[in-house]
C-alpha cells in the first residue's frame, strides 16, 4: 500500500482499567501498533486522552477541592507522566516521541495554524512520532476556547495535516444500529452521509472518565469526510484493527471521505477559526450560497448576535437557526445591526451596489 499519513485518536477508557488505573497491557499493544505502522512507511500521528487519568494515580484529592483545579492539577501531573510511559514503551521499538500540546485558541490565528502544521510536518519528516493534547492546563471548562473533547481535536489535527485516515479507538467496535435501549445492535459498517438518521444511533451518554461520546465522534467524523479523510471508528481494545483495515479488510464503522478536499484556508475556516458571532440568514440567501455558490450579500441577512469587528470570523445560520457555515465578514456587528434597523429605508439600487458581506473565498458551507 501506498504510505499514508494517519491520525490515531484514542480514548480515555482504552487507556485504562475499570478501576481507572492506567492499563499498561493495553499501552503496550498500542505501541506495537504504531511501530507497526511505521514500519510500513506510513507516517502517524497519535491523540492521546489519559493524562487526567494517570495524574490520579500520583495525586488523591478531598472531594470538597474545586472540581476545576482539580482537573488542571491531575493534567499537569499526569500528562508529565503519560509521556514518559510512551516514550519508554516506543523506546523499546526505536521510536521518538515529541510532546505537543495545544489550545483551542492556538488554532483560532492563522498564522500560528501554519506553525502548527508546520511543526508537526517537519516532526514527521524526522521519523519522530507526535503526541498530541489539549492543554487542560491553560484550557478551562469556563471558557468558550476548548475543543470540548479530543474527538474535534483529531479531527482539526487530521485536517491541519490534510491526513489520508482518522482513526477513533474506543471502548465500541463501531456505530451501532441501535435495536434497544441497552446499546446493543447490529455494526453500522460504512456511513457515506452524515444525517439525522445516523446520529439517532449514538447512544447519548459519553463514556466514563471520558468527555466525548459516540455522538462527538460521529460529528467529527462528518467533517473528516467533508475534508476528504477517511474516518473509523474501531474497538481500541483490539488496535491490530487498525492493521487490517489498511490491509483492506471490514472493521469497525467506515465514515467514507467525500470526493472533494477543500484548500487549507478553507479547512482553516472549518475548523480553525474562532467564530466571534451569528448572522442569520433567509432562504433565499442560503440558496445563493449552497446551490449557486455565490457570496453573501446584505440583503440576505436578517439578524445579528454577539459582538464582532469587521474581517471577523461568524457563524451563518440559515432561517431554522441551523449553523450552515462560517466566514470573514466585511462588516462590523454594529454595522450590520444598523443595516438591519434602517433596512427599509434603504433603496434597491443602493442595496445592488453594496460589496458581498462575506466573499465566497472567505466561507466555509457545511
Amino acid at each position: 500500500m501506498k504510505p499514508q499519513r494517519l491520525v490515531l485518536k484514542i480514548g480515555t477508557n482504552v487507556l485504562q482499567r475499570p478501576n481507572g488505573k492506567l492499563d499498561y497491557n493495553q499501552i503496550s499493544e498500542f505501541t506495537q501498533l504504531v511501530a507497526e505502522i511505521r514500519s510500513q512507511k506510513h507516517e502517524v500521528l497519535i491523540i492521546s486522552s489519559g493524562a487526567v487519568g494517570a495524574g490520579r494515580e500520583l495525586c488523591e484529592f478531598d472531594s470538597a477541592d474545586n472540581p476545576l483545579i482539580q482537573k488542571q492539577i491531575l493534567a499537569s501531573v499526569g500528562q508529565a507522566r503519560l509521556m514518559q510511559i510512551y516514550t519508554d514503551f516506543l523506546r523499546e521499538h526505536h521510536l521518538t516521541i515529541a510532546q505537543v500540546l495545544l489550545t483551542r485558541a492556538d488554532f483560532g490565528n492563522r498564522a500560528s495554524y501554519l506553525n502548527i502544521r508546520n511543526t508537526l510536518t517537519h516532526l514527521l519528516e524526522a521519523g519522530i512520532v507526535p503526541i498530541i493534547n489539549e492543554n487542560d492546563v491553560v484550557a478551562t471548562e469556563e471558557l468558550t476556547l476548548n475543543f470540548g473533547d479530543n474527538d474535534w481535536l483529531a479531527v482539526y489535527v487530521a485536517g491541519l495535516v490534510d491526513a489520508n485516515r482518522l482513526f477513533y479507538l474506543t471502548i465500541a467496535p463501531g456505530l451501532l444500529k441501535l435495536s434497544d435501549k441497552n446499546g446493543t445492535g447490529e455494526i453500522i459498517p460504512e456511513i457515506r452521509e452524515l444525517n439525522q438518521e445516523v446520529l439517532d444511533h449514538c447512544f447519548p451518554n459519553q463514556s466514563v472518565g471520558g468527555r466525548g461520546g459516540m455522538e462527538s465522534k460521529a460529528r467529527a467524523a462528518g467533517l473528516a469526510m467533508n475534508f476528504g479523510i477517511d474516518c473509523h471508528i474501531l474497538d481500541g481494545k483490539e488496535p491490530t484493527s487498525v492493521m487490517d483495515v489498511l490491509s483492506g479488510k471490514k472493521r469497525g464503522t467506515h465514515f467514507v471521505a467525500g470526493d472533494k478536499k477543500p484548500a487549507s484556508y478553507q479547512k482553516w475556516l472549518a475548523a480553525g477559526a474562532l467564530s466571534q458571532g451569528r448572522v442569520k440568514i433567509d432562504s433565499g440567501a442560503e440558496k445563493a450560497l449552497i446551490v449557486h455558490k455565490k457570496s453573501l450579500l446584505i440583503q440576505g441577512i436578517t439578524e445579528v448576535e454577539g459582538h464582532f469587528e469587521s474581517k471577523e470570523m461568524v457563524e451563518l445560520c440559515n432561517s431554522d437557526g441551523k449553523r450552515i457555515g462560517v466566514g470573514r465578514c466585511h462588516l462590523s456587528s454594529e454595522e450590520l445591526k444598523q443595516f438591519l434597523e434602517n433596512k427599509k429605508q434603504i433603496s434597491s439600487e443602493k442595496l445592488r451596489n453594496q460589496k458581498a458581506i462575506i466573499h465566497r473565498d472567505h466561507l466555509y458551507l457545511e
